[in-house]
């Protein structure tokens, strides 16, 4: 113990405060002269270390677990390690890949550490490779740790940092100017289908490679009305004159009498046995139309269920182009879609034109106004309809 030279191996670790408290526990522990000479070394809890990491001229605050030094003296080497929890490693873990772009969650979160490190010039001189490792710890079934990590030099990871996360933090100050949210472009991506899938899918405006700028377009829009001018005209226009054809011969009243009264006063043929049911409809599985609304079937003896949200999507489509406008519910009071107009016109559009025989899912009806119009235009339509509840 008297041997132990705490004071450079403590120092090049940068631990969270709670972590610090529980290494000065041990050190003071150990009892000697060790035991103060670490004590000193631990960083104390909360404070700062070096210079924050900014991108655009927003700093960003965070924690790092653990930054090993030991090899930047010999080999340029500074590893950074942050520990994971999670209940599945093999389907969980990140890949080195991913660690190392700084355009993927856990890439983003190491470069972000790799680039606080490289700022850090007198703290870590001569570093040359950053080491980005994820420790994960399984928490469920077996007992099992494992170790990814990404070997970079120091450029790449100053210019993913340049490349990729300053022009992010531009754009985000950019789009923190707007005044609405329709203003900013929808970022369709992963997130939108994790944990089954965000159910105000059904209210983003535009299609996922359109850019929102929806006020501009209305405000643009306002003076033109294209296509009911067009559809005024065509009402307006002068009816030409029907065409009928020549009248049918009317007959006989002698000849068709008797087959009249021989077609009503003929018995209908007796038949043996039990008298037949009154025919129903049978119609195929497979051309039946059914609709689960905010509930999904674990056992169906059908067709694959699809979401109702493409169709949704599409006559909305349809009715938003016929009134001039890009979204029926911004509808303004100088449009034939104004003043809540635009429901009774979408739900005239789906009874018009129903979807393709089959099951179909509409879940998060609650949160959209078209999803209600369109299930509520189409329940009487439906073969079957099955609500969940709460």
């Amino acid at each position: 113990m008297e041997n132990l030279t705490a004071q450079p191996d403590v120092e090049s670790l940068l631990l969270r405060p709670a972590q610090a408290d529980l290494r000065r526990c041990r050190a003071t522990s150990m009892g000697g002269a060790a035991a103060p000479r670490f004590h000193r070394a631990a960083p104390s809890p909360n404070a700062p270390h070096g210079s924050p990491l900014s991108a655009g001229g927003i700093p960003f605050t965070g924690f790092i677990d653990l930054v090993d030094a030991r090899r930047l003296a010999s080999d340029g080497v500074l590893r950074i390690t942050d520990h994971k929890f999670t209940s599945n490693v093999a389907t969980n873990a990140a890949s080195a890949e991913q660690l190392a772009d700084a355009d993927t969650e856990p890439g983003l979160q190491m470069v972000g550490y790799g680039a606080w490190a490289l700022g850090q010039v007198e703290r870590f001189p001569g570093l040359r490779t950053l080491e980005l490792e994820h420790l994960y710890y399984q928490t469920r079934g077996q007992r099992l740790a494992a170790s990814v990590v990404a070997t970079v030099p120091a450029e790449h990871v100053a210019h993913e940092w340049q490349t990729k996360v300053e022009p992010q933090v531009e754009a985000m100050k950019e789009h923190a100017q707007a005044a609405r949210a329709s203003e900013v472009p929808a970022n369709y991506g992963p997130a939108c289908g994790k944990y089954g899938g965000c159910p105000f899918m059904a209210k983003c405006l535009t299609g996922e490679n359109k850019t929102m700028s929806l006020r501009d377009k209305l405000f643009n829009k306002a003076s033109e009305s294209a296509p009911l001018t067009v559809a005024a005209v065509e009402r307006n226009a002068p009816e030409l004159p029907a065409v009928l054809p020549p009248d049918a011969p009317t007959p006989t009243p002698v000849q068709t009498a008797p087959e009249v009264a021989q077609a009503t006063e003929q018995p209908a043929p007796k038949r043996r046995g039990r008298p037949r049911k009154a025919a129903e409809s049978e119609q195929p599985k497979g051309e039946m139309r059914v609709l689960f609304v905010d509930c999904i079937p674990t056992t169906f003896d059908g067709p694959t269920p699809e979401s109702l949200t493409n169709y949704v999507d599409t006559m909305h489509r349809k009715v938003a182009e016929a009134g001039g406008v890009d979204d029926v519910r911004f509808a303004g009071s100088d449009s034939a879609l104004g003043f809540g107009k635009w429901r009774g016109a979408l739900a005239m559009a789906a009874r018009a034109e129903l979807p393709a025989p089959g099951s179909y899912v509409a879940l998060g009806v609650a949160q959209s106004e078209l999803m209600q119009v369109i299930v509520e235009a189409l329940e009487p339509a439906f073969d079957m309809v099955v609500r969940g509840t709460r």
